[in-house]
């Protein structure tokens, strides 16, 4: 327990250890940092220059400021990239240094630590210690508080210039003039001695995580989750890159990990997934220049290789709404990662024994954690990436990206340097843009007659450089995807994109994917978890063959297929939520039993039977479902509808229309012949989808609160619109 405070520059200790509290921004480059090594929430800096800054400085005559302490962690760097401490030592007997006694501890080169002993050799009762280290090999990581600490490094920085040549330069913009500006708001002349101002600090270290076998990072990551689980809560993005409780975290980190390091691969560019919004989850990405985010990856983790199995199994089932079992969800996953390959019976670690067939998503060995994360990696993962990577419409929002990554290469100015970060390099700094400008923005409606910045501020024109390039973006995309860039093509390319990017369509297609390898593991007795990779890269080349499918009408341009406002448009949901990927997955398998796309996953298949069985239930469920939306609008426009005879009318005219809709549109786009339709249409009509897919044995509960409370699905449309009726 220490302090570090403000003031004119000198060697004391607590001047010293404010310089010496590190942002994790500032030691690693964001380019060379892994998921695993993230240790904080993103840095929020127009909180600090707008809120805590002039906390700090504002003279009040209620008393003085407090800041609560900041916790710093001493943790090992080689060349800014985390590595490991030498093992510590105890020294035999009292070093005597700043003539006392001391007992020693050494870590190589790294560090000591000192203790106080009394004239008889024990732990003195003033508690007193030392920190030493050396900043070659090691840095104190601020862990908690790091807007605290960001606060009065912008102050030191700015007070003594030592913004230019820090790590932190490329933030200067954030902070200098706001300081500058309060400094002489409240009247503070750069002669005055700020050494009144001192904030606490918790300086710790792990005696524990020393030596090759030890990770220290580790052991911070944790400390900073349990430190921050009674705080303000971190956003969901920052749990998922933080978080070693969950199997499903660690495995959602490793899809990150993997688009870092790829080298050659053709996968998407980092920067095109958005994974440090520090808002809730939503439907689709923020952000415009990016095409996913980290809940979807996690989403797509949890329904592929968690579950339940129902849901990949069976075609025609709907997400439900309640708890899913735990153990079935677990068992799945083990399946699904071959788990019995990778360990013994039974594996020891930390000294803890873990039964291989008890492994789970929040019970697992962390140690291995690597091992599974590993084999993940090669299989599901190398196949998720390819689906997002390299199908036709996010493969050319990619080239777009880097279009104009590569276009804004050579700019110099600091507001435009910002913006670029922003958008390709700073984790957290496009938020922090925005929530400069609209509280720019809001003090310009008020009609202050005093802002927080000018027209003129380098971070208000870096957000309008963002927002310009948009258009520039939009420009691009059209021209990768629909190969032109013409008003109409652009506004066809944006609206196919407001459903290509939702969380409903791109889990729709994993769905595709993980239901399809359930089928070849039916099907073959022989197939092999690392086919997945080449699995998914033939149905990349199906998929991209439908899009480029022509039948003569130049007008059917396939690579709108899903938007809704083209002529005859299959897709007719309204709230593309979550929920509804299901029904995008219909739309997946149905493009694959075009003939154009067909003959290239052919070889995976028995015959073409086994894929339009799942086409067939799968549009069941979604012609039942266009259906109950049309008879909730019916109902809706008719409030005096009623009586069985009326009731029985209304869901006749909706159930027709879905039908009629559904024919034009897979005549329309997806080479469906209309007899071929009809006669479907008629022998399936009172048949329950997919009662057969599914093994009921992984769905009984053995345990009351482990019940899967979700609904089975409506087995007619009559069921389902009686639930609507009831819900209304």
């Amino acid at each position: 327990m220490t302090k570090a405070r403000l003031g004119k520059e000198s060697n004391e200790r607590e001047r010293l250890l404010t310089k010496s509290l590190y942002p994790v921004r500032e030691i690693m480059q964001a380019g060379d940092l892994d998921f695993n090594q993230l240790l904080q929430r993103d840095l929020d800096d127009h909180r600090v220059a707008t809120s805590l800054i002039p906390y700090l400085l504002k003279p009040r005559a209620t008393g003085p400021a407090f800041f609560p302490p900041i916790m710093a962690v001493l943790l090992p760097f080689e060349e800014r990239r985390p590595s490991r401490f030498p093992s510590i030592r105890q020294e035999p007997g009292p070093v005597t240094a700043e003539g006392m006694p001391w007992q020693q501890w050494q870590a190589g080169d790294s560090f000591q630590v000192r203790r106080l002993l009394d004239e008889r050799g024990n732990p003195h009762s003033a508690n007193l210690a030392q920190l030493l280290w050396n900043y070659a090999e090691a840095k104190l990581v601020v862990l908690d508080g790091q807007h605290r600490a960001m606060a009065l490094l912008a102050i030191e920085r700015t007070m003594s210039g030592g913004w230019q040549g820090s790590e932190g330069a490329k933030f200067r913009s954030f902070y200098e003039d706001q300081v500058n500006q309060y400094l002489k708001e409240f009247g503070i002349s750069e002669s005055l001695d700020l050494a009144q101002v001192e904030v606490p600090v918790t300086v710790c270290w792990f005696p524990d995580k020393t030596g090759e076998a030890e990770d220290a990072h580790a052991a911070a990551r944790k400390l900073f989750v349990d430190v921050n689980r009674e705080a303000k809560v971190p956003s969901e993005s920052r749990i998922i890159l933080l978080s070693d409780a969950e199997l499903l975290n660690v495995l959602t980190r490793s899809l990150l990990s993997s688009l870092r390091t790829s080298n050659g691969d053709n996968l998407l560019p980092l920067y095109a997934v958005e994974y440090d919004n520090p808002d809730v989850k939503t439907s689709q990405p923020a952000r415009w220049s990016v095409m996913t985010n980290i809940h979807l990856l996690k989403m797509v983790v949890s329904r592929c290789i968690f579950g339940s199995p129902k849901y990949l199994k069976n075609v025609s089932e709907t997400f439900g709404g309640g708890r899913e079992k735990k153990s079935v969800r677990d068992s799945f996953m083990r399946e699904q990662l071959d788990i019995s390959s990778l360990f013994p019976a039974e594996v020891v670690d930390g000294g803890t024994p873990y039964r291989r067939d008890e492994i789970g998503n929040e019970k697992f060995p962390i140690g291995q954690a690597d091992t599974i994360s590993d084999q993940f990696a090669r299989t599901w993962g190398a196949a998720i990436l390819n689906l997002l990577s390299k199908l036709a419409p996010y493969a050319a929002h990619t080239r777009a990206l880097v279009r104009m990554e590569k276009d804004w290469s050579m700019v110099v100015d600091p507001f435009a340097s910002l913006a670029r970060d922003a958008l390709f390099g700073g984790v957290g700094v496009f938020w922090t843009l925005k929530d400069s400008h609209d509280h720019f923005l809001e003090e310009v409606r008020q009609k202050k007659l005093k802002t927080t910045r000018s027209e003129n501020d380098d971070v208000i024109r870096a957000w309008r450089a963002i927002e310009k390039k948009k258009a520039d973006f939009e420009v691009w995309r059209a021209e990768e995807y629909l190969g032109s860039a013409g008003q109409e093509k652009q506004a066809a390319s944006k609206e196919a994109f407001g459903t290509l990017n939702t969380h409903a369509c791109q889990l729709g297609l994993m769905l595709t994917l993980g239901s399809l390898w359930e089928v070849r593991k039916r099907e073959c007795s022989e197939w092999s978890f690392n086919e997945l990779p080449a699995f998914s890269e033939a149905l990349v080349v199906a998929w991209n063959a439908f899009f480029e499918a022509e039948d003569g009408r130049k007008t059917r341009d396939r690579r709108l297929v899903f938007s809704r406002s083209v002529q005859y448009p299959i897709n007719q949901i309204g709230h593309m939520d979550t929920g509804r990927a299901v029904y995008f997955r219909y739309f997946w398998l149905q493009a694959l039993a075009t003939p154009a796309a067909w003959e290239h996953v052919a070889d995976w298949f028995l015959s073409q039977q086994s894929l339009m069985e799942q086409v067939e239930r799968a549009r069941r469920l979604y012609l039942e479902f266009m259906a109950s939306e049309k008879a909730k609008r019916l109902k809706a426009d008719r409030p005096k509808s009623e009586g069985r005879a009326k009731e029985e009318k209304l869901q006749k005219e909706a159930y027709d229309w879905a039908v009629k809709t559904l024919r034009k549109a897979l005549t329309t786009w997806f080479f469906v012949d209309a007899d071929d339709f009809d006669a479907w249409e008629e022998s399936s009509r009172d048949i329950v989808a997919a009662t057969d897919m599914v093994d009921e044995d992984l769905e009984i509960a053995t345990d009351e609160e482990e019940a899967d409370a979700s609904e089975e699905s409506p087995a007619n449309l009559q069921e389902i619109l009686a639930r609507a009726s009831e819900e209304e």
